[in-house]
C-alpha cells in the first residue's frame, strides 16, 4: 500500500505496527484458550498415578510433586497470557480512537458482547436463553478458579503422599 493511499494523519509503518500488534493479540488469545485444555490432560496423567492405590510411595510423591509444579506454572502461564493479551487489545483500542477508526479492541468488544448477551435472554429459544445463564461469568475467571483449585488439589495429593501415605493406598 502506498502512502499516498492513506488518510493523511495515517502511514504504512502506522498500519503495519497496528497489524504486528493485532497478530500478536490474536496470539495471546489463541495460547490463552489452548493451555487450559493441555494441562487438564497432563494432570489427569499426574493425579491418575499420584491417587493410584497400586502406585508405588516414591513414585507417588513424584507424580504429586509434579502435578503441584505444572499446576502453579500453569496458573502463573494463564494469568501472564491474558496480561499480555489485555495490554495489546488496550493498545490497539488506542489506536483505533486515536486514528478514528471502529473500536474492535478493548472494553468496547465486552459492551458490544454484552449487548448481545441481552438480547439473546429475551430470545424465544431456550438454548439461547440458557446460554446466556451459563455464559454469565467470564470464561477467564472460571478457567482462573479452576486451576486455582487444581493447584490447591496437587498440593494437597502431595501433602497426603508425603505425610499420610496410607490414606492413598486403599
Amino acid at each position: 500500500m502506498s502512502d499516498e493511499n492513506l488518510p493523511p494523519d495515517e502511514s504504512a509503518d502506522d498500519l503495519e505496527q497496528y497489524a504486528i500488534v493485532a497478530n500478536r493479540r490474536q496470539q495471546w488469545d489463541t495460547l490463552l484458550w489452548q493451555m487450559p485444555t493441555m494441562v487438564l490432560t497432563g494432570e489427569a496423567f499426574l493425579f491418575t498415578i499420584s491417587l493410584g492405590a497400586a502406585t508405588a510411595p516414591t513414585g507417588r510423591r513424584i507424580a504429586a510433586a509434579l502435578a503441584l509444579l505444572v499446576a502453579m506454572a500453569s496458573l502463573h502461564s494463564l494469568a501472564s497470557h491474558r496480561l499480555s493479551e489485555l495490554t495489546d487489545s488496550a493498545w490497539l483500542h488506542e489506536y483505533e480512537r486515536s486514528h478514528r477508526a471502529p473500536a474492535l479492541h478493548g472494553l468496547s468488544w465486552r459492551e458490544r458482547r454484552s449487548t448481545i448477551v441481552r438480547a439473546q435472554r429475551k430470545s424465544s429459544s431456550v438454548t439461547d436463553r440458557l446460554v446466556t445463564q451459563v455464559g454469565r461469568t467470564r470464561s477467564i475467571v472460571v478457567w482462573f478458579w479452576t486451576m486455582a483449585a487444581i493447584t490447591l488439589a496437587a498440593a494437597g495429593t502431595l501433602v497426603l503422599a508425603i505425610g499420610w501415605p496410607q490414606l492413598l493406598t486403599h
